[in-house]
């Protein structure tokens, strides 16, 4: 039997991911999920070695109620609360989230582990959704333990609707994997990714309403701002953790549902548009 081209002509990569390539083009395609966990453990276990990415990835959450903690002291109201709680998120999601996997996918590629993985029977969606399981897993547990420690911390109320939260901030992690992939187009090597990633990471903290202030802005940019990726992350977080919208004010039944249904709508917009991009212009190889 002889060898692919690809393989013949790719240098032997030294990380598990590569040696986790299926190797039998013979495999059913019901293999799809044993393939993505294998590959996923492969992943996870080079995330456990980047120890600054892993220190980063769970101390930043769990320190973020603690930087808020000032403002619960001085009275802070809840609403208040929620918001910044709701920008703290984005930020956890885009060190968690979208850098962790910009700097994954940019090393994968340069050591040419993805151009190698092409050629076993793992289909392209299944090797780049392996590659972000591991920190989108890591995304939720940490989330996860922030609310649970903000709730006494900040004197929180529990959350009035968990559904619309965690479908907030799921979708959010989700959106952020093909923005990662394509900002990996634009990225040459691992270091320069704190680079290429600051664009990015600018707009998607003033759609969270962490740079400007959306009521000092003319009607026209605060309303732009709202179609921002990470507008409907703090939006839904607010609505699921008090019930209220962007002005404080209380929203339930079928304003609720509509204000949710119109968010979410946002978040899978940005999540389709990403997607198409990456699947027609997504770069496998180094650049020559």
């Amino acid at each position: 039997m002889t060898s692919s081209p690809a393989l013949v002509s790719a240098p032997r990569a030294e990380s598990p991911l590569a040696a986790s390539a299926p190797g039998s083009a013979a495999a059913p395609r019901t293999r799809r999920l044993p393939r993505l966990l294998g590959l996923a453990a492969a992943e996870l276990s080079l995330l456990r070695r980047n120890r600054m990415q892993l220190g980063t990835a769970i101390v930043l959450p769990l320190a973020l109620p603690f930087f808020f903690l000032p403002l619960a002291q001085n009275g802070a109201s809840g609403a208040a609360l929620a918001g910044v709680l709701g920008t703290g998120f984005v930020v956890v999601l885009l060190f968690v989230v979208y850098y962790n996997l910009l700097s994954a996918y940019v090393a994968r590629r340069q050591d040419l582990v993805l151009k190698r993985l092409r050629t076993g029977e793992a289909s392209d969606a299944t090797v780049l959704a392996a590659t972000a399981t591991p920190a989108l897993l890591l995304a939720a547990v940490m989330i996860t333990l922030t609310t649970a420690l903000s709730i006494p911390l900040l004197d929180l109320p529990l959350p009035e609707n968990p559904l619309v939260l965690a479908l907030g901030l799921g979708l959010g992690a989700v959106m952020l994997v093909p923005l990662a992939l394509v900002t990996a187009n634009i990225t040459r090597t691992v270091e320069s990714a704190q680079v290429t990633s600051l664009p990015a990471m600018a707009v998607l903290m003033i759609g969270a309403g962490g740079i400007l202030p959306l009521d000092l802005l003319p009607e026209w940019a605060a309303r732009l701002i709202t179609f921002l990726p990470s507008a409907p992350i703090t939006a839904l977080v607010r609505l699921g953790w008090l019930g209220i919208d962007a002005d404080g004010a209380a929203v339930a039944g079928a304003d609720a549902w509509l204000l949710t249904a119109g968010q979410t709508g946002i978040l899978l917009a940005w999540t389709l548009v990403g997607a198409l991009i990456v699947r027609e212009h997504f770069r496998w190889e180094p650049r020559g």
